[in-house]
């Protein structure tokens, strides 16, 4: 088999930066290839990459394109599990080498794909490669929800606004004064009826970027504020295992707040550029159901209105429809007064004790799995029961707090916090609190206020 053109393929799934284990494939796999007579053409590098997950591989993705055009005939590795873990991916290879002649070596030794007791040879490495990945990842994911557990910081990148140190001996997390403070503000800046898009800008203004150097865009900001971990709750595998030992950067009844907000129902999320317009995919069309748009000339010699896009036959102008909401807003916001004044704050403490009873029950049924009192089939009763009575406590705990923009808008100086609210929060409070129609009037009649309906939410 001497003169064939071929290629090496190295692969390592975790690398510290330095790139040595790879290096040292290559180094093994060019001695190969000279040992036999092979010219080497190309090398296939995927270093920190994984062959047992469904991340693709580039380079390897090169290497049978390669091979499927001829540029190569051959193919050294260190071993089988650097080529694949996957045994259907092995198969695909195999394949590859009946249809273009492949030769297939590696350091180990030569595996003839071209006769049954190669492939016998390949296949078994491949099973037992990825027997070993199985086996590796059970042991991991064993070990993360030990760590989760036992109130420490699993593995993996640190959320933003902590830094990750050792403590005893094992990863704990520690505010990073850097960062945050920027979720802390972000939680009261939510709670006080800023929008996550408002919130973001700042941000970006001011260079605050995420991780990766990526724009922390109001989407992101907004899943950003929904973790556990700022209020130092474990998490595995999105089950909340209750509190964990680092310092959370905001209490418990600010999370709560601000899950609240985030998952109000018929809570908008905007995308792209910001909004202009009062009711512009708030209202809808009295004719079609349709939401209106806004209709702006370029040259401004008409005034801006809202019309249907869908149906186009409904039009009208923006002011007189605009106050007409802002007027019977405000009204319904001072009329709110005693309704939102008068929350309770017992039910909200009670609806927290209540789940936080439920959480204890639940780490008293782990920790005496732990130390061998019961059993699994008795824990995985008693979670199913409890996890069941957290869902419903968890909503009672929401259910307890009153919306917070409504709530900073209503009462006797409503008119004035209208008028001070940018037009993102007023666009929120319309949507919390009804649903505005435009009604169609016949030809040449002139705008009346009972064109515009409005039916008011629960």
């Amino acid at each position: 088999m001497t003169g064939r053109s071929a290629g090496i393929y190295a692969r390592i799934s975790k690398d510290d930066g330095s790139a040595l284990g790879v290096s040292r494939q290559v180094a093994d796999c060019t001695a190969e290839a000279e040992r036999r007579g092979w010219t080497v053409v190309d090398q296939y590098i995927d270093n920190n990459v994984s062959a047992s997950k469904t991340k693709p591989r580039p380079e390897y993705t090169r290497m049978i394109e390669d091979a499927e055009q001829g540029r190569i005939d051959a193919v050294v590795v260190w071993d089988v599990d650097r080529l694949t873990r996957k045994p259907a991916e092995l198969e695909t290879f195999i394949d590859l080498a009946d249809r273009h002649g492949l030769s297939l070596a590696s350091v180990g030794g030569e595996i003839d794909l071209a006769n049954p007791q190669g492939r016998l040879t390949a296949r078994i490495k491949g099973n037992v490669a990825r027997h070993e990945a199985e086996q590796m990842g059970r042991r991991i994911a064993r070990k993360a929800e030990q760590t989760a557990r036992e109130g420490h910081a699993t593995a993996g990148p640190a959320p933003f606004g902590y830094k990750r140190v050792r403590v005893d001996g094992h990863s704990a997390f520690v505010p990073d004064e850097s960062e945050a403070p920027w979720i802390r503000s972000a939680y009261e800046r939510l709670l006080a009826g800023d929008t996550l898009r408002q919130i973001s800008l700042d941000m970006a203004a001011a260079g605050v970027v995420g991780r990766r150097g990526n724009k922390i865009v109001g989407s992101v900001l907004g899943n950003m504020l929904r973790r556990p971990v700022y209020a130092s709750i474990r998490v595995y595998k999105g089950e909340r295992l209750g509190p964990a030992e680092w310092e959370p950067l905001v209490n418990m009844e600010t999370f709560d707040r601000a899950q609240a907000i985030l998952d109000a129902p018929g809570r908008f999320h905007t995308r792209g550029t910001a909004p202009r317009y009062l009711l512009s995919g708030i209202a809808v069309c009295g004719r079609c159901g349709a939401k209106l748009r806004p209709k702006v000339h370029v040259s401004r010699k008409r005034a801006p209105a809202y019309m249907c896009p869908d149906c186009t036959r409904l039009t009208r102008l923006m002011e007189p429809v605009d106050t007409v909401v802002q007027a019977v807003i405000v009204a319904r916001l001072e009329s709110l007064e005693l309704d939102l004044a008068e929350t309770d704050p017992g039910d909200y403490q009670a609806a927290v004790a209540a789940r936080d009873a439920l959480t204890a029950r639940m780490d008293t049924a782990a920790d005496e799995y732990a130390e061998g009192r019961i059993n699994a089939r008795q824990l995985a009763r008693i979670t199913e029961r409890l996890e069941a009575d957290l869902a419903g406590a968890e909503r009672r705990v929401l259910d307890a707090l009153p919306n917070p923009a409504l709530a900073n808008a209503a009462g006797e100086g409503a008119a004035a916090a209208w008028e001070a609210s940018p037009l993102e929060q007023r666009r929120s409070i319309i949507r919390a609190l009804c649903e505005v129609t435009v009604l169609p009037s016949g030809p040449g009649q002139r705008f009346k206020p009972e064109d515009v309906q409005i039916d008011w939410k629960a």
